[in-house]
């Protein structure tokens, strides 16, 4: 059986690998498809999608505080964090 502290870390380690791939598609969007990052921005597909990805990264962000995060986050050796 995985005990709590296991769990959170693989909860962990899912949510940030999702929000990294978030982050890269987030990027792509604006590099190569001109999404305009801002908020208030004519809508278009490149900006819808942007949006969408910002509440998903929203909403990992809660999942990852809801597990405490930064405490894992700490241990993390590949965490930006730690640079």
């Amino acid at each position: 059986m995985v005990n709590d502290s296991a769990r959170e870390r693989a909860i962990y380690q899912a949510l940030k690998a999702v929000d990294e791939v978030a982050a890269a598609l987030q990027a792509h969007l604006v590099e190569e498809h001109g999404a305009d990052p801002e908020r208030a921005a004519e809508q278009s597909t490149s900006t819808n999608s942007l949006m969408l990805l910002r509440q998903a990264r929203e909403r990992l962000g809660e999942g990852l505080r809801a597990i405490e995060a930064n405490s894992i986050a700490e241990t993390d050796g590949i965490s930006l964090r730690n640079e």
